[in-house]
């Protein structure tokens, strides 16, 4: 069926619509070449929705499109997801306070993209949300990382369909767009690192993951140390996982560190941060 006006019109608006509030994160993987595979994760608020009882059944129904952008404006078309809604009370209740989660894929080339993400429910009400990514080119420099992908514990009750799951084995639950936990929850995250060209000579791999308060004070760490020789020279990455309880984390704004070191050579490290709070 056709996607509706307004939400024809909440897609290619330039600025996010807040009727329909609205969080979401991606990132990229390497995919099939020369794609990139993008893992994208949409959290939607429905403490406004207007669900219909019956027989102690609450219902309403949410239609989701996304396309993607690329920096010369050539759009790549999403898919559209028709959710049906229909939550006894206390899953309703979960749904008010954790939230609905959409988690999918896109393969795109690499490059720069503006992802757009539009919902509107039953009786019209709309949103959207834009995201910028960039999608680096995984088969380019000789030792380069993936996204970081978050879940918790607590992410893990909100509602979540999964069109398409792009790392259902390497996360305990579903990809989270959420940046704020509480003490008593425990984060997980899952990066890759891929090697291009590397010599064929045996060497280790070094991955941490550090959560590092104000002034770079780290108050976790997990590191993991791997073989080259496990890939038996075969192209793909070494994924790297790792898991932190924030019980006597203080409240706060943290860094989440996520590093690899190749030691080859003298290949530089690489990283990337996501800031999170602790509440």
């Amino acid at each position: 069926s056709k996607v509706s006006p307004a939400l024809a019109e909440a897609i290619g608006s330039p600025l996010p619509v807040n009727g329909v509030p609205m969080k979401v994160f991606a990132a990229s993987y390497k995919g099939a070449a020369p794609n990139a595979a993008v893992a994208y994760v949409v959290e939607v608020d429905v403490n406004d929705f207007e669900f219909v009882e019956k027989d102690g059944t609450f219902s309403e129904t949410l239609e989701l499109i996304n396309s993607t952008t690329d920096s010369k404006g050539k759009v790549f078309p999403g898919e559209r997801q028709l959710v049906n809604l229909n939550l006894k009370p206390d899953t309703l209740a979960r749904a008010k306070s954790r939230g609905f989660r959409l988690v999918n894929q896109v393969s795109v080339p690499p490059g720069r993209y503006q992802v757009r993400i539009a919902a509107s429910t039953r009786n019209g009400r709309t949103g959207s949300v834009l995201y910028d990514l960039e999608v680096p080119d995984f088969s380019k420099e000789k030792f380069v990382m993936s996204g970081v992908t978050l879940t918790s514990r607590a992410a893990a009750e909100a509602r979540t369909v999964k069109p398409k799951d792009p790392l259902p084995d390497y996360l305990p639950g579903p990809p989270t767009a959420m940046r704020e936990f509480s003490r008593d929850d425990t984060i997980a995250l899952f990066a890759e690192f891929y090697e291009n060209n590397l010599s064929a000579q045996a060497h280790m791999l070094e991955f941490k993951a550090e959560l590092r308060a104000e002034g770079g004070r780290v108050v976790r760490n997990v590191s993991d140390q791997r073989s080259s020789t496990e890939l038996q020279g075969n192209t793909g990455g070494y994924g790297f996982s790792a898991r932190m309880p924030l019980d006597d984390v203080e409240p706060g704004l943290y860094v989440l560190h996520v590093e690899g070191q190749a030691r080859v050579g003298d290949l530089p490290a690489v990283s990337r941060d996501i800031q999170i709070r602790v509440k």
